[in-house]
Formats: C-alpha cells, sequence, structure tokens
C-alpha cells in the first residue's frame, strides 16, 4: 500500500517536505528528471536500477540512495522483484550544511552500514509522526535532524591536513569569545577554559591574527553593538548590557575610540 504525507510548515533553515512508503510496480521507470529538493530512500525489499551522474548503481535491500536537488536522476524498479522503499523530501540552509560535512553526494550517492538500521527506524518514526494532524512539523524535523546526525557521524568527509594544535586553539578561543561576549567576559576566563595560560593565548593571536585577545573582543562587542543601534530601538544602556558592557560611560567611551562616535551619534548617522 502506497502513503505519503507533506508537510506544509516551510523553513528555510529547515524543512521536511514530504515523505512515505512505496511499493513500486514490476520494470517501473521514473526519469530521467530532477528533484527539487534532497531526497533519500531506504529499500525496504527488492531491487531495482539508480542512475546519478554517469554511473548506475544496482540496489537490494538494506541500500540507501540520495538524491541531490536540480541535478538529473533515474531509477528503474526490478522487472521481478521490484523494489520497495520509504522516502522522504527535505530543503534547507542547514541541511546543505550538515550534508556538506558527509560524503555523501551526487557522485557518491549510496551507502549502507551497521548503523543504517537506526536511519531506517528513524524514517519509521516520522511516517507514524505524520499520522498526528497538528503541530507535527516539529517532530518531523526533528527526526530529520536525528538522521542528518547519523549522516556526519557514519559517513564523515575525512579532513585531509590535520588543523594543527596552535589553529585548533585559536579556533575554539574565537568561538568562545562569539558565544560569551553578551557576559562580562575577561581574557583570563577565555585562557582557563582552554586550560592554557594567558600570554600563551596572547602570542596565538599575535602571531595567527595581528592582534591581541582583547582587541579582537572589544572589535566583536563593537561591530555587535553597531548592529543592534542600527537595527533596533534598543536604549544605549541596554545594548551596553548586551554586549558585555555593565558600565555604560567604558561602553560609550570604548564605542567612540574604536568608530569615532559616540553609540547616540552613531545611530544618528545611521538614519
Amino acid at each position: 500500500m502506497n502513503y505519503f504525507f507533506n508537510n506544509h510548515i516551510e523553513s528555510e533553515q529547515l524543512y521536511l517536505y514530504s515523505g512515505g512508503y512505496e511499493p513500486t510496480p514490476k520494470g517501473h521507470v521514473y526519469g530521467p528528471t530532477v528533484r527539487s529538493g534532497y531526497m533519500l530512500h531506504y529499500i525496504y525489499k527488492g531491487k531495482g536500477k539508480f542512475t546519478s551522474g554517469n554511473q548506475t548503481y544496482n540496489l537490494g535491500a538494506d541500500d540507501f540512495f540520495f538524491i541531490e536537488p536540480n541535478l538529473p536522476i533515474k531509477y528503474v524498479a526490478d522487472s521481478e522483484d521490484p523494489w520497495v522503499f520509504y522516502w522522504i523530501g527535505f530543503r534547507g540552509a542547514l541541511a546543505k550544511e550538515y550534508l556538506q560535512r558527509t560524503t555523501i553526494t551526487y557522485n557518491n550517492p549510496i551507502f549502507k552500514n551497521s548503523n543504517s538500521l537506526q536511519i531506517k527506524e528513524l524514517l519509521s518514526e516520522m511516517i507514524e509522526i505524520s499520522y498526528v494532524h497538528q503541530d507535527n512539523d516539529i517532530l518531523l524535523n526533528g527526526k530529520l535532524l536525528e538522521i542528518l546526525f547519523q549522516l556526519v557521524s557514519h559517513f564523515p568527509v575525512e579532513q585531509t591536513q590535520p588543523r594543527s594544535k596552535k589553529s585548533q586553539l585559536l579556533t575554539e578561543a574565537i568561538q568562545f569569545m562569539h558565544n560569551n561576549y553578551e557576559h562580562n567576559l575577561q581574557i583570563n576566563e577565555i585562557a582557563e577554559a582552554l586550560r592554557i595560560d594567558r600570554s600563551y593565548l596572547h602570542r596565538l593571536f599575535q602571531n595567527e591574527l595581528e592582534t591581541s585577545p582583547k582587541e579582537y573582543l572589544t572589535t566583536l562587542r563593537v561591530r555587535k553593538a553597531q548592529k543592534l543601534l542600527t537595527e533596533s530601538d534598543l536604549p544605549v544602556k541596554v545594548i551596553s548590557y548586551s554586549v558585555g558592557y555593565e558600565n555604560t560611560q567604558q561602553f560609550s567611551r570604548v564605542f567612540k575610540k574604536n568608530t569615532g562616535f559616540s553609540p547616540r551619534d552613531y545611530r544618528l548617522a545611521s538614519e
């Protein structure tokens, strides 16, 4: 019995737009064609052929095949033992970003391993969730995230050149600042979080970025403040707290030193 569902609540970031379960007739041909979104098929039983790019694959039970949007594909069910598959279609910026972390692509669309059963179970759970008619988009997208996590975990892109310890520490320090700049963050707290000496952190920034950690953090806070000043009507005091300055006068001094304007004058000049 064929079954499919549609999710009408769209999101630019992550959107499971359809899915289903489909037994196919003997010799059934689909394509050549393109699909508007990403698609993932799991072959429950039976056989068939899938063409992606210039390669045709003979597939059977427990194989998965992946489709990228707007690229030609074709699939043909076996004439004697046609396949039955689960499938989902999805879109969104997050889907694209997460898939780029995997080895699964238009030119490498087939996968199967001992962990594939987890993805099959998630597909089955999506079918069950689809019977709920209210507010099921969050549940469906949650299952989609779990599938993407499984793909990233079991089919990761290998880094051709391992990152150096220094590069990794610098990245972690910068990420720590971006995650915590709105607090009254001190440079020694960053060094403690990374379990390194403050002076080593200073040398790392100077050698790699030609700036100090304090200067980098200050620039980050000023840029965030500029954005709030131009895109909101929040009082300067609120913006000061929002970018990590508990003292509004100190914030105003730092802002003017870095931009040449007081926060109020910067807002007026941007109108």
